[in-house]
């Protein structure tokens, strides 16, 4: 009778998740991992084809278990975000500060479709336009996140919320074509509560 298999797949990516969390990526490879759970390196190599195999589940494991969510407000989305850089500098690195091919997404958002999807409907705007605007609010998310995890500056709560709402202000009135404070502060209340 074979030996029962006591190390699993998930049990790798959890394991490379940890290793990178508490020793940075330069730490991830298949010797680190089978250290972190206490086995050779034989495990791995019958589950993963290669560190290039294992590191591509790794960061769709990343994305589905950190990133992931489900927000209520368009607010929420980015906010989730960026406390995901300051709390896993490490983790944000690894996925987000790295070379990437020529026609590789520069996001990798799971949260993507939906958010598209609810600002559409939530703002009646076009889908183009719903998604051109989600994408010129991730390029300052993204800005501000790695800001965060590199340590070049620290946000406070405040002061995330602060430049978060700014800039939402001057883009939503720029794609919804507002041009008073009343017509500004109606879009802002159906932003609040992205329904769908």
């Amino acid at each position: 009778m074979p030996p029962r298999k006591r190390i699993f797949r998930e049990d790798i990516l959890k394991a490379a998740v940890q290793l990178v969390q508490e020793e940075g990526t330069a730490a991830l490879s298949v010797r680190n991992i089978a250290r972190t759970l206490n086995c050779s390196t034989q495990p791995i190599y019958s589950e993963f084809e290669n560190m290039e195999t294992l590191r591509e589940e790794l960061m769709a494991y990343i994305r589905e278990h950190c990133l992931r969510e489900d927000a209520g407000s368009y607010k929420q989305v980015a906010l989730s975000f960026l406390h995901f850089a300051q709390r896993e500098k490490n983790l944000f690195q690894l996925v987000y500060l790295r070379h990437r091919n020529e026609g590789e997404t520069l996001f990798e958002d799971p949260n993507e479709m939906q958010t598209i999807h609810k600002l559409e409907v939530n703002l009646e705007l076009p889908r183009q336009k719903a998604a051109e605007m989600h994408r010129r609010m991730q390029y300052y998310s993204y800005s501000m996140a790695v800001m965060m995890a590199t340590g070049y500056l620290n946000f406070s709560e405040e002061e995330i919320s602060t430049e978060l709402t700014e800039y939402y202000r001057i883009i939503l009135s720029y794609y919804k074509q507002i041009k008073t404070e009343e017509e500004l502060q109606h879009w802002l209340e159906r932003s609040r509560n992205l329904l769908v």
